[in-house]
């Protein structure tokens, strides 16, 4: 019996309470209970594939959301041993320069992988086979084909395979949906997604140049940060839109990657929502916005004094804050994944809702002109 036949017949991961938390990257996250006997529980053992990529140590910083979250981190990979061994030896771990060695012989009952674009589908197809339960740092690949592969591969083979959506876990995604599905917004008539982030430099600083490289990466702020705006177009209207023009630009940086894109989308029953992503905001600063106009009111998201979102229409301006110990974000997304995996429920974004923001990526490229 492999690992994926055991964790299917049930014999292997144990359902566990939820985790509660408050908000931001950096924030300490309670863990459950202990599990009585006879009662499943989360995984405890997790291991992080490709810590060479930023996300491992700074925003999202997956190894100190999994540290707050009181896991064992039985394991931390990259492929320069020095970079493995720095920050195995920070989280208390074990460093790998080999992640099949890694998952072999910690073997995790969770793992997070990341690390270059160009190096995530090898590490997908073997976590696949292996049958291990993971959460993949976007995008999975250089070209939507591979992506697409990858995600028929994961239902092939029923693989626990999730990628994190982040901003489906903000008080706004969660209050459009909400109101959506109660028939309190009408007919959505557009909405926009703008997410510009300081220039490339920060990922020279950070120890991953690779990601100005188009052959590792497949391109620049649109698969990086673009891919954010596919999916929460995708979330909100519950429709899979078409691109109808994007345009980039590389006037800022001068590199092979694009340092800014707009792309528009249209959905089936004609929404339209504008989709816009940069490296080009100056200094260390960020400039975001995420709305959604709707026949009876109009969202927008806010962060000042708290995370919420901004209600208006005929008769009503409000303010919507979210709840003391709201969890969002990356660090939602972590811990809603080793919940899952215990309680035995998919992924809260799969493979396939991977594969189609990056259908949608490239298919922008194509019409801006991006050389592949």
């Amino acid at each position: 019996m492999n690992r994926r036949e055991l964790l299917q017949r049930g014999g292997r991961y144990i359902a566990g309470g939820a985790v509660a938390a408050a908000i931001g990257p950096t924030a300490a996250l309670a863990s459950a209970p202990e599990a009585i006997q006879g009662v499943r529980r989360r995984p405890q053992r997790v291991a992080v594939i490709g810590a060479d990529h930023y996300h491992a140590t700074s925003t999202p910083n997956y190894l100190r959301i999994l540290q707050t979250l009181q896991v064992d981190i039985v394991g931390v990979h990259a492929p320069e041993a020095a970079t493995a061994e720095k920050w195995a030896k920070e989280y208390g771990s074990t460093p790998f320069t080999d992640y099949r060695a890694l998952v072999e012989k910690t073997k995790p009952e969770f793992v997070i992988a990341l690390g270059h674009h160009a190096a995530m589908p090898a590490e997908f197809r073997y976590l696949v086979e292996a049958g291990v339960p993971f959460l993949m740092e976007k995008p999975w690949g250089t070209d939507a084909t591979t992506v697409n592969e990858l995600a028929d591969l994961a239902e092939k083979q029923r693989a626990w395979a999730a990628v994190p959506m982040p901003f489906r876990y903000s008080w706004f995604a969660e209050t459009a949906v909400a109101m959506r599905d109660k028939g309190a917004l009408g007919a959505i008539s557009h909405g926009s997604m703008r997410f510009n982030q300081p220039g490339v430099q920060r990922y020279r600083d950070l120890g991953s140049p690779w990601m100005l490289s188009k052959v590792e990466t497949g391109g620049g702020a649109l698969i990086n940060l673009g891919i954010h705006g596919f999916d929460l177009c995708r979330h909100l209207t519950g429709e899979e839109p078409q691109v109808v023009s994007a345009v980039t630009s590389h006037s800022t940086h001068n590199l092979e990657i694009e340092d800014y894109a707009h792309v528009t989308l249209r959905t089936p029953k004609g929404v339209i929502f504008m989709n816009e992503a940069s490296y080009t905001f100056p200094g260390n600063g960020s400039d975001q916005e995420r709305r959604l106009s709707a026949e009876r009111v109009h969202l927008r998201a806010t962060t000042n004094g708290g995370e919420g979102v901004q209600i208006s229409g005929p008769g009503r301006n409000e303010t919507s804050m979210a709840p003391a110990g709201y969890v969002g974000g990356w660090p939602k997304v972590v811990a809603e994944c080793l919940r899952r995996v215990g309680d035995g429920e998919p992924p809260p974004a799969t493979a396939r809702d991977c594969a189609r923001a990056v259908s949608l990526i490239f298919e922008a490229y194509r019409m801006a002109g991006e050389r592949p």
